[in-house]
Parts: structure tokens; C-alpha cells; sequence
């Protein structure tokens, strides 16, 4: 009989914890694979916390292109995970959703100072997208095979615009097409395009402005592929996030490459997250009702 119990015992120790892999994309500086800050992006540091929250799991990382990433969820061939993902009906048909991990600045017109600020579609309110695609003395860059507000998405639909595709990355440097003229506008988010002009020998002044009828914040989410694996890691992430929202350490990674003036105007944001997670019940298994 003990010779049983201790051979129970020991098949019990050598099971195998579930393993869950962690897309990664070159996604500066929310992701941030190379270079003097390889590690130390938002969502790096964010997910070294949650990682920490959950040690039933086996974690490994995978580096893909956000292009494979979206092929990934859409196969379902492995339980895959990432972090940073915004929630729309639409992806939520091919992967699970936590509850908010962070909140950030949302996506903005970025130019040289003074290059648009006089052009008609700069209204009061923001920036009317449209207007400014249709400028056919213009040229833009967005980042391909991401989630855009529906001004966008109407306006990449219909096509016809001076916006052209790119895959930005840490070598593709959004801020130097802008400063080299090579671009009129990109449409990023403010923190991405500081980021990289930072990475230049001679950084670039630029200006914001957000666009008209869009988010100010955008919220984003742990996302994992169908399945028991993927089910239990959403549990286990928001088992963890009522606790991690109230933890300064979190905050501060979730903040990092905000200047002071967007920290400022993201705290209401924060704070009735802050609000919402604090109702939940430790240990609950509840799914979220997302949104953007």
C-alpha cells in the first residue's frame, strides 16, 4: 500500500502543467524585441506580472508577425495567448477575452509640426479622417492587419485614399518617414510614434490630434485561442487583475511610455477600471463583457 501511494504520488509530481504559448509581435514600444529596451515594453513588463500571477501554467514565448498572429487564432491549431488586444465582435469568434488589462492613449493623426494645422479636415473636435484621405496632395501610412476605429475601417474598406499600407517596426521607423517627407501623416498611436523617435540620432518634434467620433482610450485585453487550456487561462488572468490593478508596480509598467499630460488625461480611464474590477469576486470564472 505505500509502495502504491508513493508511486501515485510521484505520476502526480511528473504531471505536465498546461503549457500556454505567448504571441509576441516587434510592436514598440508595446512589445519590444531588440534594441537597449528589448523587454521593456508595456506590454512586456505587464505580462511578466501576470505570468507571476499564474504559475500553473508553463509559459513559453513565440515572436511572430501580427499577420501570423491573426492566422493563428483563425486555424486554432494550438492553445496560443496574447496580450494588448482589442475587442471587437468580430475577433471575438475566433478567441476568448479577459477583462481589461490596461488602458492606453487611443490611436491619433501624427505629423510635423504645423504640416497640417491649417488643412480643412482639422476641426475642433479631431481630426475627419476621410477628409483628410481624400486630400490627393497628401500621402499617409497606417500599420496594416490591426483593429481601426469604424472611421477607418469605412474608409480602408472603400478605398481610393492617399493612406498606403506598412508594417512598421524598430528598422521601418514611423517617426523618420515623417521627418525624411516621405509621409504627410500616420495614423499610430501617440506613445509608438514617440518611441521611435527616440530611436533616431536627431529625435522628431511631432503633433497629435485625435480622430473625430473615435475612442480617447482605447482598452485592451488578454486574448486566448478556444479550448480547456484557453478557458482556464482567462480565469487564471482575471483571477489575478483585481488585485494587479491596485498594485503600483503594475500601473507604472502600464504607464511607462505615456508623457505626463496623456498619463493625466487617462485617469479617469484608469480609475473606473480600477472601479469595475474591484467588484469582482476573487477566484471568479467569469468571462468579460468586453468592449472597446
Amino acid at each position: 500500500m505505500l509502495i502504491r501511494c508513493l508511486a501515485l504520488l510521484f505520476c502526480c509530481g511528473l504531471q505536465a502543467k498546461p503549457q500556454l504559448i505567448w504571441l509576441h509581435t516587434d510592436w514598440p514600444p508595446h512589445q519590444i524585441v531588440s534594441g537597449p529596451f528589448q523587454g521593456q515594453g508595456t506590454f512586456d513588463l505587464l505580462q511578466q506580472q501576470l505570468k507571476a500571477a499564474m504559475p500553473q501554467f508553463e509559459h513559453q514565448q513565440r515572436l511572430v508577425s501580427l499577420a501570423r498572429l491573426e492566422q493563428m487564432f483563425q486555424q486554432q491549431d494550438e492553445t496560443v495567448c496574447t496580450i494588448g488586444t482589442l475587442y471587437s465582435a468580430e475577433r471575438a469568434q475566433t478567441r476568448l477575452f479577459s477583462e481589461p488589462i490596461a488602458v492606453g492613449a487611443a490611436l491619433a493623426v501624427g505629423y510635423l509640426p504645423g504640416k497640417l494645422t491649417l488643412h480643412p479636415s482639422m476641426q475642433k473636435e479631431g481630426v475627419n479622417i476621410a477628409e483628410l484621405a481624400q486630400d490627393g496632395s497628401l500621402i499617409g501610412a497606417y500599420q496594416a492587419n490591426r483593429l481601426y476605429p469604424a472611421q477607418m475601417q469605412q474608409l480602408l474598406q472603400q478605398g481610393g485614399s492617399n493612406l498606403s499600407s506598412q508594417a512598421f517596426t524598430s528598422e521601418l521607423n514611423a517617426a523618420a518617414l515623417l521627418g525624411s517627407n516621405r509621409v504627410d501623416y500616420v495614423i499610430e498611436y501617440p506613445e509608438r510614434m514617440q518611441y521611435y523617435s527616440h530611436l533616431l540620432a536627431q529625435p522628431v518634434v511631432l503633433e497629435y490630434r485625435a480622430i473625430a467620433g473615435a475612442n480617447v482610450a482605447s482598452v485592451t485585453h488578454v486574448a486566448c485561442t478556444f479550448g480547456e487550456v484557453g478557458e482556464a487561462a482567462i480565469a487564471a488572468v482575471n483571477r489575478a487583475l483585481p488585485a494587479l490593478w491596485q498594485s503600483p508596480a503594475y500601473l507604472e509598467a502600464m504607464l511607462r511610455w505615456l508623457d505626463d499630460s496623456s498619463r493625466q488625461r487617462l485617469q479617469p480611464d484608469v480609475a473606473a477600471q480600477q472601479a469595475a474590477l474591484v467588484q469582482l469576486q476573487p477566484g471568479s470564472d467569469n468571462t468579460i463583457d468586453a468592449r472597446d
